[in-house]
């Protein structure tokens, strides 16, 4: 594999590089203006390039303007990736201008940049002639309603575009119903991301109606905007039985700031009516005097005076909404402020007296009983602040000990939005417990199995699932320069999952260390762990290198696309699907995967079995997986 070192990029070298055709390798290299340049001469004279990655770099608005210019000639390239980098408006519109004359392109990716109004009115306006791009990323930007109205009228004429990412922006009201009006008439459009906006419930009814006469939509994310049960009802009495709209539940309480904003537009409202009110004495002055002259000027105040009405009725609506609002704010400071001791803090992990622990679970019943492991049992209880699990480890259990040990000294350590987060810990005579955030969803290995009946886990959170936990050990191996460390333990069971259905890995009481490089090794004569998760060397010999946690992830892999028990039978029977080409008939019947998720799984299977690789040398490193599955 080409790899790319920190000096700075030449012609020689790049003439090297673009005898490639996926140039993917060029992300998070710390890339800016001077050497994006560079590469723009150069996709200028390639035949070969297909795909461009450039994400996780610091590439601004000249690097862009440079790279636009090369699009405007380049004709193998098919997907670039600019994400993550200091892209503003210049540079999103001079990649519009590009697209304007581009016959390849069909996958672009402008996501967490600087990108307003003025860069996403430029990119509609070329969508508008484009014939090529179907999926476009603009996700994490600062695209409000105007640019919102502008991509709205884009894919009304459009008749490529498939995907469009539009979540983490501040679209409203105004943009959401704009769209709406645009989803009553495209005839390509599958997969809309608009979560995590500034949506109201007018702008969901507007995408009810929609939903009534669209049919070719299929995802719809609206989660984390401020819907309330009545923009809710209406998306789910549309009729409409192909579009999913997952996570429709997940709805926000409006921020301090946003609240801000709502008080100054209802201030706004407030200096409208009474200016109104101004307008309609003077005007009903006038009319005492003009009255028989003027009777047609009487139905209009008539009418007026009826808006003005509504507007009370509204704005009285309004406010009580806003003080619902600023009540739970209050009630949720008030419960962060309780719970600060054990969620917000740095350096070592606090001791808590373990009769704290005794009480909160009524002494360790068993209707606070979570589950049960190898080394002791996991109990729920509210603590002052958010609900926790409380570890609470066998206290005849040598190992137990030597647990309890491994998992603190390692969770003290982690601080990583997908590992498991440690709060605190008991320890008094033989008695020792550690407390967890609390994972409301449980393991993924229960969501798989739909314990208690839940409803299936979809293609998109297993495929997001993979990614958190490839991301997760990724941070594990290299936390710590000097050594890597080892799980041992990692298993859809060790895989928790929060409110939003992302995951966390947990149970690190296995956990090794070593100072070791891609060829070194360390040997053990007591194997532990789950053996259907051993990969042949260490379940074996004993040997554990940085691959070893890389062979448990492909067999958790699998079991995302199967729901199978893990184990050397899912492998081989997997091996021989893939080579009949039958794997479709393997997957988890609960999926009824779109054609693109379909392609997506072929992906994920394939990477699954380069992990489950017999020989540790040929598996890849997290760091690859991560490039694999979060592009």
């Amino acid at each position: 594999m080409c790899r790319v070192s920190g000096s700075a990029l030449d012609a020689t070298r790049l003439a090297k590089w673009f005898y490639y055709p996926n140039v993917s390798f060029l992300k998070g290299k710390q890339i800016g203006d001077a050497k994006a340049l560079a590469i723009a001469e150069g996709l200028k004279v390639n035949k070969t390039l297909t795909t461009l990655n450039l994400s996780v770099n610091q590439i601004g608005d000249a690097g862009t303007i440079a790279i636009a210019d090369a699009l405007k000639v380049n004709t193998t390239l098919t997907t670039v990736y600019l994400g993550e980098n200091q892209i503003g408006d210049a540079g999103a519109q001079a990649i519009a201008e590009a697209l304007k004359m581009n016959t390849t392109l069909t996958e672009l990716g402008l996501h967490q940049n600087q990108i307003g109004d003025a860069g996403a009115q430029a990119i509609a306006d070329a969508l508008k002639v484009n014939k090529t791009v179907t999926t476009i990323y603009l996700y994490t930007n600062q695209i409000g309603d105007d640019g919102a109205l502008a991509i709205a009228e884009a894919f009304k004429v459009n008749t490529t575009l498939t995907t469009l990412s539009l979540q983490q922006n501040q679209i409203g009201d105004v943009g959401a119903q704009a769209i709406a009006e645009a989803l009553k008439v495209t005839k390509t459009l599958t997969t809309l991301f608009l979560w995590q906006n500034q949506i109201g419930d007018a702008g969901a009814q507007a995408l009810a109606e929609a939903l009534k006469v669209n049919k070719t939509l299929t995802m719809l994310y609206l989660n984390e905007n401020f819907l309330t049960n009545t923009g809710i009802n209406a998306l789910r009495q549309t009729g409409n039985i192909t579009c999913n709209l997952d996570g429709l539940d997940q709805q926000r309480v409006p921020s301090s700031a946003e609240l801000a904003q709502i008080a100054a537009r209802a201030a706004a409202n407030v200096a409208e009516i009474q200016q109104l009110r101004s307008d309609l004495t003077a005007k009903d002055k006038t009319l005492q005097q003009l009255r028989s002259d003027l009777a047609a000027k009487d139905q209009q105040l008539t009418a007026k005076a009826q808006a003005l009405v509504a507007k009370d009725q509204e704005l009285a609506a309004k406010n009580r909404e806003l003080k619902s609002a600023l009540d739970q704010i209050d009630v949720l400071e008030r419960n962060q402020a309780a719970c600060g001791s054990f969620s917000n803090f740095d350096g070592p992990v606090p001791q808590v007296p373990l009769a704290t622990l005794v009480s909160a679970t009524n002494n360790f019943a068993t209707d606070s009983l979570l589950g049960e492991g190898a080394f002791g049992r996991v109990y729920s209880a509210s603590l002052p602040g958010p609900r926790v699990a409380i570890k609470k480890l066998s206290a005849e259990s040598k190992q137990g000990t030597v647990e309890f040990k491994s998992e603190l000294d390692s969770l003290s350590k982690f601080r990583h939005a997908n590992i498991i987060a440690i709060l605190s810990y008991a320890e008094e005579g033989d008695e020792r417990c550690l407390v967890y955030e609390f994972m409301p969803n449980g393991s993924v290995r229960d969501r798989l199995n739909r314990k208690n009946n839940t409803p299936p886990l979809t293609w998109s959170q297993r495929h997001r699932i993979a990614a958190d936990v490839a991301r997760g050990m990724h941070y594990v191996q290299t936390a710590f320069p000097d050594h890597a460390l080892f799980h041992l333990d990692l298993k859809t069971d060790n895989v928790l999952l929060d409110a939003y259905f992302n995951a966390k890995v947990a149970d690190f009481g296995l956990v090794r260390a070593a100072q070791l490089d891609d060829q070194s090794y360390l040997r053990t004569s007591n194997v532990q762990g789950t053996k259907a998760y051993m990969c042949p060397e260490f379940l074996i010999e004993g040997r554990m290198t940085i691959k070893t946690d890389v062979y448990a992830f492909g067999m958790i892999l699998l079991e995302l696309a199967t729901a199978a028990k893990p184990g050397p039978r899912l492998k081989t029977d997997m091996r021989k699907a893939v080579k009949t080409q039958k794997f479709v008939e393997m997957l988890d019947s609960a999926l009824k995967p779109s054609e693109a998720e379909l392609q997506s799984i072929s992906e994920l299977v394939t990477l699954a079995m380069e992990c489950l690789d017999e020989a540790a040398d040929d598996r890849p490193s997290f760091g690859s997986i991560l490039v694999s599955l979060d592009p």
